[in-house]
């Protein structure tokens, strides 16, 4: 039977017949807690790091995601979560903007001339071409352009057209400051670059390397575009005897195999 005997004092039962207290049992708490959204861009960084250095190196069908997974130090599961299958990961590489430094795109300084504005520009072209990241990303496109074959296309239009665009954003710049005469800036920036890279982009990206152009170079086909498009003297940054003409017309030419990988903007 239950004793029933009590404290006169406070009416419970006298100590010896207590049963002792629970202790509360501490709250579990999750000392790691979710990553922070620097923390998962950190991550996916690495990912993308990892995962462009072995398709560089290896190519498509030697990398697996298993390996992308232990080079990035994450779980397999974790690419499938983020970025799906190896073709979901390899265009993901492809289209991805570099993460690593980034080249600006010229732009018109208030003290330029039409020589110094477009010798900048001509010295960006070719830092954006030959960079080492553009060669290997460029060497991988044309080394699964067969697996890949209206993916590369689409993309290295893109890439293209962009990388033109950049320089057609200067001649507007130079039109609008009375520079030049205003005209088909898109036009002038095809022949810009086609001229300034002529075909070194091409034979590096094949292997067929061959040594970037001098400064002397990139300077001499500067003066050779301004005195041709817009009859300027390049020495004196002014129209020589026909100011205010407008830039000669030329039959539109079938685009070269030029292709930067401008990853900017």
């Amino acid at each position: 039977m239950r004793s029933t005997e009590t404290d006169p004092g406070t009416g419970k039962p006298p100590a010896r017949l207590r049963r002792p207290a629970e202790k509360a049992k501490p709250k579990r708490v999750n000392q790691a807690g979710r990553p922070t959204a620097a923390e998962l861009e950190r991550r996916k960084g690495r990912v993308m790091d990892v995962a462009t250095e072995l398709f560089v190196r290896r190519g498509y069908a030697a990398t697996s995601l298993v390996d992308i997974a232990k080079g990035a130090g994450v779980a397999t599961r974790t690419l499938y979560q983020h970025f799906g299958d190896k073709e979901a990961m390899f265009r993901e590489v492809i289209f991805a903007r570099d993460i690593g430094a980034v080249i600006p795109p010229p732009r018109l300084e208030a003290d330029d001339t039409i020589t110094t504005v477009l010798r900048r520009s001509a010295r960006y072209a070719i830092d954006v071409s030959l960079r080492q990241r553009s060669i290997d990303l460029m060497r991988l496109m044309v080394a699964e352009s067969h697996r890949f074959p209206e993916f590369m296309q689409k993309v290295a239009t893109s890439i293209f057209m962009r990388f033109r665009r950049n320089i057609a954003k200067v001649f507007e710049a130079a039109a609008e400051a009375g520079l030049i005469v205003d005209g088909d800036h898109t036009r002038s920036a095809e022949l810009f670059t086609d001229l300034i890279l002529g075909n070194t982009p091409i034979m590096t990206y094949t292997n067929w390397e061959t040594a970037p152009p001098t400064g002397e170079d990139l300077d001499e086909r500067v003066d050779l575009f301004i005195r041709g498009r817009f009859g300027v003297d390049p020495a004196a940054g002014k129209a020589a005897s026909s100011r205010g003409r407008k830039p000669r017309k030329h039959a539109p030419a079938p685009h070269t195999a030029t292709l930067p990988v401008d990853t900017e903007n």
